[in-house]
């Protein structure tokens, strides 16, 4: 804790702001976690790394291997069946009209 540019006011500034919007930004994934439920939290929290993949593969010009390629395939295919199963549930909780 000897470096000089932790103890700069700038440095203090950019931390309590870095904090602020930290603690607001856990009010907001509560507040998901209430209207969708734990369960779509935790799935949309692991299918956005899809899309961190390829940007850090366009943006920093890393490689994707094979078998990063199959995860991202497992996730994809996850993503994409949990998605099918919330809408087939959502059909059979709506009202029948008519029949």
């Amino acid at each position: 804790f000897s470096t000089r540019a932790i103890h700069t006011f700038d440095y203090f500034t950019k931390n309590l702001f870095a904090g602020f919007v930290g603690f607001f930004l856990n009010f907001a994934s509560l507040n998901c976690v209430a209207v969708t439920g734990p369960t779509t939290y935790a799935i949309i929290g692991s299918i956005n790394k899809i899309p961190v993949a390829f940007l850090g593969y366009f943006v920093f010009d890393s490689v994707i291997t094979r078998e990063t390629w199959f995860f991202i395939s497992v996730s994809m295919a996850g993503g994409f069946l949990y998605s099918y199963a919330k809408i087939q549930t959502g059909r059979k909780k709506e009202p029948q009209s008519g029949k």
